[in-house]
C-alpha cells in the first residue's frame, strides 16, 4: 500500500510540475499579454520541483518496494517452514528454525521505513478490513499445532 501511495504522489507532483512549466513556457512564447500568469506558473513549477527533491517520493517508493520484498521473503520462508519443514523436524531443530525466521523478520523490520499512519489506515480498509487479527490468530494456531508435543509415558521414551 505504501508503494502505491508514494508512486501516486511521485507521478502527481511530477506531472503537475511538467504541466505548469509547459504552460508557463507556452504563455511566454505566445506573447507579452500575460507575464504575471507566466511568472506565477514558472514559480509554481519550480516550487513543485523543490518539493519533489526534498520529499523524494521516488526514493521512498523504492525503499517501500525493498521492504515489501523483504517481508514477502520472510513470509515465504515461514510458510515453507510451517507446511514442509517443521513436521519432520525434532523440537530442537524446529526451535532453531523458528529462531532463524524470527531473525529474518527482525532484519526486514530494521530495514523497512516506518509506514505512515494514513497508509496503515488505507491498507487496513482495503486488504483485510477488521479481520486482520482474526486471520493472524488462525495462522498462529496452525503454527502452534505443529509444535504440539505428544505426551508419552516414561517407558515409551528411549
Amino acid at each position: 500500500e505504501t508503494v502505491r501511495i508514494w508512486r501516486v504522489i511521485n507521478l502527481g507532483l511530477g506531472s503537475c510540475a511538467v504541466a505548469a512549466a509547459g504552460v508557463a513556457g507556452s504563455v511566454v512564447l505566445a506573447g507579452d499579454r500575460f507575464p504575471v500568469i507566466a511568472g506565477a506558473l514558472a514559480l509554481f513549477a519550480a516550487m513543485l520541483t523543490t518539493v519533489i527533491s526534498m520529499v523524494g517520493p521516488a526514493r521512498k517508493e523504492n525503499q517501500a518496494v525493498e521492504a515489501a520484498k523483504a517481508y514477502q521473503s520472510a513470509e515465504t520462508a515461514a510458510r515453507q517452514s510451517r507446511q514442509v519443514d517443521l513436521p519432520g523436524h525434532t523440537f530442537a531443530q524446529a526451535r532453531q528454525r523458528l529462531g532463524d525466521l524470527t531473525e529474518h523478520w527482525h532484519a526486514a523490520n530494521r530495514s523497512a521505513t516506518p509506514v505512515p499512519r494514513w497508509a496503515q489506515r488505507r491498507a487496513d480498509r482495503g486488504t483485510y478490513g477488521g479481520r486482520a487479527e482474526e486471520i493472524m490468530t488462525d495462522r498462529m494456531s496452525e503454527v502452534v499445532r505443529v509444535f504440539r508435543v505428544s505426551r508419552r509415558t516414561a517407558d515409551q521414551v528411549s
